[in-house]
Parts: structure tokens; C-alpha cells; sequence
């Protein structure tokens, strides 16, 4: 019996058809079902049941992103985001956080370890349907770099039992670029690998599967072997995992798509966009996703570059009003009711994180 139709067979003591009920609610954004949540114990325990909270995030995932940053007072790493939970960290301590439900946990790390360059990651077991934190971590920073050396890797799982700590997962065959932005798609978190320090240059991109919990070199587009990691930026467009890259030189930035069957990885190429000027700065990053009308938004730093193919390439630029280096690198972010277990806040002010939404807007034809 699938989950959609185990939902609407649950008696949830509202006056209106089951069905009519789930799909009208589970339409509805995040802040909304938010507000009603309380209203009655009928609608409080539907907005709390695991199937409809995957029917929601599945609505939610057709909508077009919203891109955010988030950053901590004492350290301004923000992680990737996963069906609504951000991640921000500093030395410590992590924090993650529900912006949507304004629900959080604080997540201290061991002793060990707890530098600013520690690569961590958010993403969803796709078969016990748990969210993991992914902490790959230089346990000796004085060695970095040295040939043998390597890193290592410990997981928390994010459950209301409060037993569950650290899981020392051991050494990291591959080394991982500390500036590579995670990407997490289907189940698997994904990262570039350090161009300089990791011996095997014919590895790119590295996954760790949450669910065996166990890391893979993966295909990559043949055209970017000898690319810079600094001019490509892992994303996620129709849900698979995307790998922009850009051509300083000629001012062009191709978009290749991951397509898996099996086994079998393939890389087609889906945007080769000619940049009326370079102003995506290379080496500080950049973030993309599609919106409904197929517009592909790229957002940097300091601006949204809006691109729709009608006829050609309309090319729109905007500045979202801060510059380089003010705020984090922005991540695309879908609204969610996904529970952390964890504290709820009445505002956000009452953590030391500034969160900040980067308007966008459609490109008109």
C-alpha cells in the first residue's frame, strides 16, 4: 500500500473528505501549515504524520527554490540545505535549523578535531528516511597535505532519540577539497576533490552513499578533467546532480546533468551560456536552480543572473544589494515541515545566526 493512500485512509476528524483535506494542505507552504498546526488536535496530528510530511515536501520540491544564507556569529560556514534544514557552524558546535517551523538542535563536536575547514554535509537516508550529518574532519592539522595522510569521517543521525551521538565511520580514502561546497541528491552527499592534495587526478567527484555509509568516485563530464575546482560548482536541477562550469576566458558557463541508471553514470549538457560579462567571481562561488517558467537563476555573492531561452538567450542581471565577502555564499532552499526534535524558537533572534532571503525575480519575456 503506497503512503499517499495509507494518509488519506487515516481519520483525522475534519469535516471534508480525507482526500480533499491531504492534497489542499499538502499544497500549502511550510509557514502555513505552521500557523494552523495548533488549531486543532485533528489537524495537529495530521501535520505531524511522516506521510503526509513527505507528501508535502514533495509539493514543495515542484516549487520553484528560495535562495537563502545563514551564517554564525563566531564562524560563517553555512552547509548545504536538505528538504528545509540548513546547516551553519563554527569551531564546536553546529546548529541546525528549520527556518520554516523555527525549530533548531545544537550539535557539539567531539574534542577532537573542530576546525573551520572541517567538511560537514546535511542529506536523507533514502531508505531508513533518517537525516545524517557528515562530518569529514583532518584529525591532524599539521600534516595536511602530507602524502599518506589522510582524513576521516564520523555521521550523527538526526532522531528524537537522544541516545544517538557520533558514529566513527574511519579514514577517507579520497581527499576532499575543504572549500567544495556539498551537494546532497537521492540519498548520497557529494564534493569535490582537492585538486592539489588528493594523488588520483583523475577523481573529481566523490560521493558518500548515507545509507551503507561509504564513499565512491563517480564519472564526471570528460571536458572538465583539467578544469580548476574553483571555476565549477556542484548543484541540483530536476533533482539530479549538476555540475557548473565556467570558462573564464570565453565567458561561457556550461551546466552538465547527471543521469543514473543502474550502475551506469552519464553526464549530458544542459545550458551553454554565453555571459554578456564575467561577474560570477570566480573563486568565491556561485549557487543555481530552475525556476517554472524555465528560467535558470544563478546566484552569486552580489548578484542573480536570470536566464531564459526564448528566441535566444534573455540575459538579465540584478544586485541583491550586498556585496563579495558580506554575506555567505547563497544555497537553494525548499521550504519544509520536517521535524528536528529539537527546540522551537519564537524568533530568530534568539540564536546567534543572521538569516538573510535573497529576493528573485522572473524574467519577463
Amino acid at each position: 500500500m503506497s503512503s499517499n493512500r495509507r494518509l488519506r485512509q487515516k481519520n483525522h476528524g475534519v469535516g471534508l473528505p480525507h482526500d480533499l483535506i491531504v492534497d489542499i494542505f499538502g499544497k500549502l507552504p511550510a509557514k502555513s501549515l505552521v500557523r494552523f498546526k495548533y488549531l486543532s488536535e485533528q489537524w495537529f496530528r495530521l501535520f505531524t504524520d511522516p506521510h503526509f510530511i513527505d507528501l508535502h515536501l514533495s509539493n514543495q520540491r515542484r516549487k520553484f527554490p528560495r535562495f537563502v544564507t545563514a551564517s554564525i556569529a563566531s564562524g560563517d560556514r553555512m552547509l548545504n540545505s536538505c528538504d528545509g534544514l540548513l546547516c551553519v557552524h563554527d569551531t564546536c558546535r553546529i546548529i541546525v535549523l528549520n527556518p520554516d517551523t523555527k525549530e533548531y538542535r545544537c550539535l557539539f563536536m567531539r574534542a577532537r578535531g573542530g576546525h573551520v575547514h572541517d567538511r560537514l554535509a546535511i542529506g536523507r537516508d533514502s531508505v531508513t528516511k533518517r537525516y545524517k550529518i557528515v562530518r569529514v574532519f583532518d584529525p591532524d592539522v599539521s600534516k595536511t597535505g602530507q602524502v599518506g595522510h589522510h582524513d576521516f569521517c564520523e555521521v550523527f543521525i538526526l532522531d528524537p532519540n537522544r541516545h544517538y551521538g557520533w558514529k566513527t565511520i574511519g579514514e577517507v580514502p579520497y581527499r576532499i577539497d575543504r572549500w567544495s561546497r556539498s551537494m546532497h541528491v537521492d540519498g548520497a552527499i557529494y564534493w569535490f576533490t582537492d585538486e592539489i592534495n588528493h594523488l588520483n587526478k583523475t577523481e573529481v567527484i566523490i560521493m558518500f552513499d548515507l545509507h551503507i555509509e561509504q564513499f565512491q568516485a563517480i564519472p564526471h563530464p570528460s571536458s572538465c578533467s583539467n578544469k580548476q575546482r574553483r571555476t565549477m560548482q556542484l548543484g541540483t536541477l530536476r533533482e539530479c546532480l549538476c555540475l557548473a562550469q565556467l570558462e573564464v576566458d570565453l565567458q561561457v558557463l556550461n551546466v552538465w546533468i547527471m543521469e543514473k541508471q543502474q550502475q551506469n553514470i552519464t553526464w549530458e549538457k544542459l545550458y551553454c551560456i554565453q555571459l554578456p560579462r564575467n561577474d560570477l567571481h570566480v573563486g568565491l562561488g556561485f549557487t543555481f536552480a530552475e525556476h517554472k517558467d524555465g528560467t535558470l537563476v544563478v546566484c552569486s555573492m552580489d548578484h542573480v543572473f536570470l536566464y531564459k531561452q526564448n528566441n535566444g538567450i534573455l540575459v538579465c542581471c540584478e544586485s541583491h544589494g550586498y556585496g563579495p565577502g558580506c554575506v555567505p555564499l547563497p544555497t537553494a532552499f525548499t521550504g519544509s515541515i520536517v521535524p528536528l526534535y529539537g527546540v522551537t524558537l519564537r524568533q530568530f533572534s534568539d540564536l546567534p545566526i543572521t538569516f538573510t532571503e535573497i529576493p528573485i525575480f522572473t524574467v519577463k519575456p
